[in-house]
């Protein structure tokens, strides 16, 4: 390359490099095509293995040389050359791998924007969808959709926000809830009411005598006793049975006012 140069600065007139420098370009493998452009003034088109010496001013050059790929692709040669009058500058143009043109950076860019904007329809859309689903959930009585039903209110999430029916919402969950756990007490004292019957042994004695085999004489034997006993208990299972109905209406008349709100008991509450 340098005994090339050499010949080159030979045959020029030596008024030409007087305050002139010389950069001799060399095209490796793999560049066939690309443009060599000199402070952005296109120079020449590489061809693979070319060699191209170039006159310069003497002073800092840019070289750059670009290979387009597609629309938005290229690959992109860019060396800063400080060229010296009567001393060649060598340069060797190697391609790297392929990058976005401007065009590619701004293709990229809308790209993004456009499945930004489709992900946020798509997520607006199943944000509405799973709104109208907790509604007609709610409206069925779930008590969870109430909640969310009430939050999405407050919050805007799927639903217009509305304060007016976050707070009706958010108050029919918390009768529900109410409700529901009036249901399990009224659950609990029925079973407390079926383990504290009249005449308990009494009633339980036929049982016993199915079962019991050889020892049926001894329960017959037995019977005044346990009739006795049930008697004697009975006053103290009344009051327990009636303390436990007692409570067990209670809660059924709230349950009812709660329920039927223009009943005939929950009128008279009022």
């Amino acid at each position: 390359m340098k005994k090339m140069l050499r010949i080159f600065c030979l045959i020029l007139p030596s008024t030409v490099f007087a305050d002139d420098a010389l950069i001799g370009v060399y095209c490796l493998e793999n560049t066939n095509g690309a443009r060599v452009y000199l402070n952005n003034d296109l120079i020449f088109e590489c061809v693979d293995f070319k060699r191209e010496p170039i006159v310069v001013a003497e002073g800092t050059h840019t070289l750059k040389a670009v290979l387009p790929i597609s629309e938005e692709q290229e690959k992109v040669f860019s060396a800063v050359v400080d060229a010296k009058a009567n001393l060649p500058t060598r340069i060797r143009i190697s391609l790297p791998i392929a990058t976005l043109t401007a065009y590619g950076v701004e293709m990229q860019k809308q790209r993004a924007q456009a499945e930004e904007q489709r992900l946020a329809q798509s997520k607006a859309r199943q944000k509405e969808a799973d709104a109208k689903s907790d509604l007609q959930k709610a409206e069925s009585g779930d008590l969870e959709a109430m909640n969310r039903v009430a939050k999405r209110y407050t919050s805007g999430d799927g639903l217009v926000q509305d304060n007016l029916q976050a707070t009706l919402w958010a108050d029919r969950y918390q009768a529900a809830v109410q409700q529901k756990n009036r249901q399990a007490k009224i659950q609990s004292l029925q079973q407390q009411l079926d383990v504290n019957p009249y005449f308990y042994w009494l009633k339980n004695t036929p049982d016993a005598l199915s079962e019991s085999g050889s020892l049926s004489s001894l329960i017959i034997t037995a019977l005044p006793s346990i009739t006795l006993f049930d008697l004697v208990s009975s006053p103290s299972v009344y009051s327990t049975r009636k303390n436990i109905q007692e409570q067990i209406d209670a809660l059924e008349t709230h349950a009812v006012r709660w329920a039927k709100p223009d009943s005939m008991i929950a009128k008279s509450f009022k």
